[in-house]
């Protein structure tokens, strides 16, 4: 996995138009957002959304897509090397970077990684990770705030590591506000990863595994504060189970459906 810095911009901007495309309608809105609690639907979707882009490092932190691989970050000057074959501690707790696309749209990433490469023989099979990153940005009409961490154990599965698996917990929080249309989107997600099976070879799809997790959220709409549990079903898709109902996440979309 790599820590993925750049593809947070183009993100943003989808995200601002999607946000508030959908907030229009709640301008004039006179809930207590405080004490309103907003559907079970509206929260699985806010959860399944979260949880397909936060896999898929879009909010900057690792990425299921890059598999056990060392990123070219990770093989830099600042790696501690402890064997001959380049596997040991790669540390860097002043990350301070500046991203601006166009005049208007800006990010500032800061945080630090740590990763600890495991090896059998001349061959990388895994790693350990701890990334701590946090985003803070602005767009015409919009601000927000990332802050991802992730404790991830990754190892090879087979000869060629196109087959890994993944354990250990996820933070990401993600807050949105949209001065234009007075509107706002909190989402603070917990997650811990069990045995997730991932074929790198399709797409990279989590075949098996398990979560619990806990979502804290707040919109204009009304908020809410679940727990519960997802099981990864494989062909991009999850189950996530709340107040005893079932939604299908598709792990590609970050869309869900009530089961």
């Amino acid at each position: 996995m790599k820590l993925n810095l750049r593809s947070i911009l183009p993100l943003l901007a989808g995200v601002a138009v999607l946000y508030s495309a959908c907030t229009k309608t709640g301008v004039n809105s006179k809930s207590d957002s405080s004490t309103t609690k907003v559907s079970d639907n509206v929260a699985s979707s806010a959860i399944a959304d979260n949880l397909a882009k936060s896999l898929a490092g879009s909010f900057g932190g690792a990425s299921v897509n890059d598999g056990v691989t060392p990123s070219t970050n990770a093989t830099s000057s600042k790696l501690k090397v402890q064997s001959t074959y380049s596997c040991g501690f790669y540390v860097d707790t002043s990350l301070n970077v500046v991203f601006n696309q166009g005049d208007t749209l800006k990010a500032t990433k800061t945080g630090g990684t740590k990763y600890y490469f495991v090896c059998d023989g001349n061959k990388t099979v895994g790693y350990d990770s701890v990334d701590s990153l946090n985003t803070v940005g602005s767009g015409p009409g919009y601000s927000f705030v990332y802050n991802i961490v992730q404790k991830y154990k990754v190892r090879g599965l087979n000869t060629n590591n196109s087959n890994f698996s993944i354990d250990g917990p996820m933070k990401a929080y993600i807050d949105n506000e949209y001065t234009k249309y007075k509107t706002f989107s909190r989402v603070h997600n917990t997650y811990v990863f069990a045995n997730l099976y991932v074929h790198g070879d399709d797409n990279f799809d989590i075949t098996s595994g398990t979560a619990t997790f806990r979502s804290e959220g707040k919109t204009n709409g009304g908020g809410w504060d679940y727990s519960g549990t997802i099981v990864f079903l494989g062909n991009h898709k999850a189950k996530l189970t709340f107040l005893n109902k079932i939604f299908l996440i598709d792990l590609i979309t970050g869309t869900s459906t009530p089961a």
